[in-house]
Parts: structure tokens; C-alpha cells; sequence
């Protein structure tokens, strides 16, 4: 689930907005209301995506919080503001907002924002094609899945095998399966190079969470669960294990 910082100094709008963001389906870990209070649940909350007011109380404003966040790590950032005024605006602009959002804003605006914000981020960190059509898009360490209106993390750690079937491709983890509409060859290379290893045709398996190999049946053993080798399949994953005795 994609984890929240915001940033609003006005208490009746900061609860109407952590209402809209949860009812989209994301987490909410932290609210601050000034800079200073946002810097520090930044470095310790380590969120996914910061919504932040421009105009909050103090000397700092929400420009130049953003500077200040992003020169602690990369993180899509979401600028709101109800002031129209044309200098504020380039301000914000030349901090590099992945989404601008004008209040009063619907919730139809705040779910593009939030799904824009994502995408364009996993482009600057993942290179020419971070997207999957339809699915999710990816970022370091995870891929974001869509599902309904929601944007749901998966660990690339947490994935123990993927199957496709004629349109679509499922990822299994250990608590649940997530479907999104990609090609298997697509999200294959997409994935971390040298973790996942094809083992028949539309299906792969991560390397290191296999926990044994039956070499009659043709199956590897991941999470519990028992997925099938195909025979063309069968050498290049064995030579990939570390084999002993």
C-alpha cells in the first residue's frame, strides 16, 4: 500500500484530506503542519509520496520544504494550494512537482495525481519504460500494482512466483496473488536482472526463495507451494543453483 506523508497547516482540510487519501485505499502514516515537523517525520517515517500545502505556518514554506526533502531522498512530491497567484505557481514549478493540485480539488483529481506522481517518478528512477500498461508502474524495490482505484506495493523480496495465462499475469506472494494486464515477457524484463529465472513458458520463480527441488516430478518448492519445470527449462535452473554432494 502506497505510505503518505502530508503536509497541511489548516486542521479542518488536513482531515478531509487524510479522509479522501484512505478512502482511495493508501495509508496515511503521518500529518504535520509545519516544516520543521514534516522534515522530521520525513527522515523517520520514510513515506512513499508527500501531499504538502505551499502556504503552511512558519518561516519555511512548502517550495522550499520540498527542496529540502528531495535533497534528503528522491520521493514524488504533490503540491495543493488554493492561491492562484502566478509567481507562487513558477515557484513551485521549478521545485519539480509531479502533480499540482488547486483547492477545493475532487477526488477523481487527487487519485490522477497521486497515479501521475508514481509513474513520473518510477521514470526518472527506472529509466525509459517503467510503466505497465493497465497494471502498475515501477519503482526501485517494488512495483506498484493498480488495483480499482488503489496503488498497491509489492516487494520485489516478497514475490515467490509469477504465471501468466492469455492476457494477464499474477504474482504470487506469500499472503495473496496480484493480477495486472501485461505480457510475462514484458514484466520479465522489468524485473531485477539474475533474481527471477523463467521455469516453462509463462511462468517464472525468484531464485532465492526456492526451497527445494524435486527432480522426478520436475517442480521447485517456493513459499509452500509447488510450481512445475518444464523439461527445456530443467538445466539452465539447475545450473543456476549452488549445488553440493
Amino acid at each position: 500500500m502506497l505510505r503518505l506523508l502530508t503536509v497541511e497547516d489548516d486542521p479542518v482540510q488536513a482531515r478531509v484530506l487524510r479522509h479522501h487519501v484512505r478512502q482511495l485505499g493508501y495509508e496515511v502514516v503521518g500529518t504535520a503542519d509545519s516544516a520543521a515537523e514534516a522534515e522530521g517525520m520525513f527522515r523517520e517515517l520514510e513515506p512513499d509520496l508527500v501531499l504538502l500545502d505551499i502556504h503552511i505556518k512558519g518561516p519555511v514554506d512548502g517550495v522550499t520544504l520540498a527542496l529540502r526533502l528531495l535533497d534528503i531522498h528522491p520521493v514524488p512530491l504533490i503540491f495543493m494550494t488554493s492561491d492562484h497567484d502566478r509567481s507562487t505557481y513558477e515557484r513551485a514549478l521549478a521545485a519539480g512537482p509531479f502533480a499540482f493540485l488547486e483547492k477545493p480539488y475532487a477526488d477523481a483529481e487527487l487519485t490522477k495525481a497521486l497515479e501521475l506522481a508514481v509513474a513520473h517518478h518510477a521514470r526518472q528512477q527506472g529509466g525509459a519504460t517503467a510503466e505497465l500498461p493497465d497494471g502498475g508502474a515501477l519503482v526501485p524495490g517494488a512495483l506498484y500494482v493498480r488495483e480499482n482505484n488503489r496503488l498497491l506495493k509489492v516487494h520485489y523480496d516478497d514475490v515467490l512466483w509469477v504465471e501468466a495465462d492469455d492476457s494477464h499475469v499474477h504474482l504470487h506472494t506469500g499472503s495473496r496473488k496480484y493480477t495486472v494486464r501485461v505480457s510475462l515477457r514484458e514484466l520479465e524484463g522489468k524485473l531485477p536482472g539474475g533474481r527471477f529465472l523463467r521455469v516453462r513458458r509463462n511462468a517464472l520463480v525468484q531464485l532465492t526463495r526456492i526451497e527445494n527441488v524435486d527432480l522426478r516430478a520436475n517442480t521447485v518448492w517456493v513459499g509452500g507451494h509447488e510450481v512445475p519445470v518444464g523439461g527445456t527449462y530443467r538445466d539452465e535452473l539447475l545450473g543456476r543453483l549452488n549445488q553440493v554432494g
